[in-house]
């Protein structure tokens, strides 16, 4: 039987897991921690006794470091050949021509709307809501709680936190960081961090 192996670490290494098991209890689903050393660089030994014609494989990081270091796992397993097929629960709901790239997850209750984008190794988080023609483009983190308006677009390594509500149309540049539960009704420059131990917005330029 071909396995699936559920590749990374942390809590949503466990979430991603125990979602697969539930989905596809007729499929072997095999959980492969990951370590990390002093200076967060992955230890990817685990992987050597994997081999892409047994089966395919699914990672999960959560969004530490701007969901880079989710990215950096994926990539690592594209290159040894591994199919990263998307996770879709049966208990999200899913409008027609919606379409999820590689390594994309979409959980429990999570709603998405017709003919939204959601992005290669993006994770939209039980709850999470996304309106019509919404864009979320790759390695996005949508937090339960979180509410996209129709034709909005999230640019990558963007993360939202519980509370966040991006009006239709708004478009959020990459890199950002959505933490104050407000409205966001306007426009939002890349590398834009809202962080709740602060009452304005950080700016950053030239990095």
């Amino acid at each position: 039987m071909a396995c699936k192996w559920i590749v990374g670490a942390g809590t949503f290494l466990d979430v991603a897991h125990d979602a697969w098991q539930r989905a596809c209890p007729d499929l072997r689903v095999e959980k492969v921690t990951i370590g990390q050393n002093t200076i967060y660089e992955f230890d990817l030994g685990a992987l050597d006794a994997l081999s892409p014609t047994g089966g395919t494989a699914f990672v999960a990081f959560d969004e530490r470091f701007g969901n880079f270091k989710r990215q950096e796992l994926m990539l690592a397993l594209m290159e040894r050949g591994f199919a990263l097929e998307p996770f879709i629960s049966p208990r999200a709901l899913l409008a027609g021509g919606v379409q999820a790239g590689p390594n994309a997850f979409i959980g429990d209750g999570a709603i998405v709307g017709w003919g939204s984008h959601i992005g290669p190794n993006s994770v939209l988080l039980p709850g999470a809501q996304v309106g019509n023609n919404v864009d979320i483009q790759s390695a996005c983190w949508l937090e339960a709680g979180t509410h996209v308006g129709d034709g909005a677009c999230i640019g990558a390594h963007c993360t939202l936190r519980s509370g966040a509500l991006v009006a239709p149309k708004v478009r959020i540049g990459t890199s950002c960081e959505l933490a104050w539960p407000q409205r966001y009704g306007h426009d939002v420059a890349e590398k834009t961090y809202f962080d709740p131990r602060y009452d304005q917005p950080i700016y950053t330029y030239g990095a």
